[in-house]
């Protein structure tokens, strides 16, 4: 009896496995698109970081065109504009990195690094002044030298100081919305 009874029982249904739809043409170039620009913030950051940096690049090679951009470098001789060149170059790297800490941290130095130069370019300035130079022509082209030496260090290391900071601050401004 119970076999009479579940042979009257309905039995569920057995679908057929789904036929899997032709992809066209069109979803499949979608489908490789959007795995392609999966992670769009990081390639619009590398674009926007591409483009300022660029512009900055080409401004850099139209000074070195003119002459200007080798200048400080061989006006200093404390070695100072190496000094902040590498330390610019790694706050670079740290706006590459997006390490916002670490780039406001080379901002700054750079400040302070300007400051210094400067200092050290007057010290350069007053070290070769005596009361008794001026004496003679020699000693007065020797007393201009080291007046346009000292001053070179001091402004040039300034300069370099405060290009570096501003373009590590555009960079930091344009690109996440951070202060220097």
């Amino acid at each position: 009896m119970f076999a009479a009874l579940t042979k009257l029982r309905p039995q569920p249904a057995v679908s057929p496995a789904p036929v899997a739809a032709p992809i066209s043409p069109v979803r499949a170039q979608q489908e490789k698109l959007l795995s392609a620009f999966a992670n769009p913030p990081l390639s619009a950051f590398a674009a926007r970081f591409a483009v300022l940096n660029l512009i900055g690049a080409a401004l850099v090679l139209a000074a070195w065109a003119e002459g200007l951009a080798y200048k400080p470098y061989a006006a200093d001789s404390s070695g100072m504009c190496w000094l902040i060149t590498a330390l610019f170059l790694w706050g670079l790297v740290s706006v590459l990195r997006k390490d916002w800490q670490g780039v406001r941290w080379a901002g700054n130095a750079l400040v302070y690094l300007g400051m210094v130069g400067t200092v050290l370019g007057l010290i350069i300035t007053v070290s070769d002044l005596s009361a008794d130079k001026g004496q003679s022509f020699e000693d007065f082209k020797q007393v201009v030298t080291a007046i346009y030496i000292g001053s070179a260090t001091a402004l040039y290391t300034n300069l370099l100081a405060c290009i570096g900071y501003l373009w590590l601050g555009t960079n930091a401004h344009l690109l996440a919305r951070q202060e220097v």
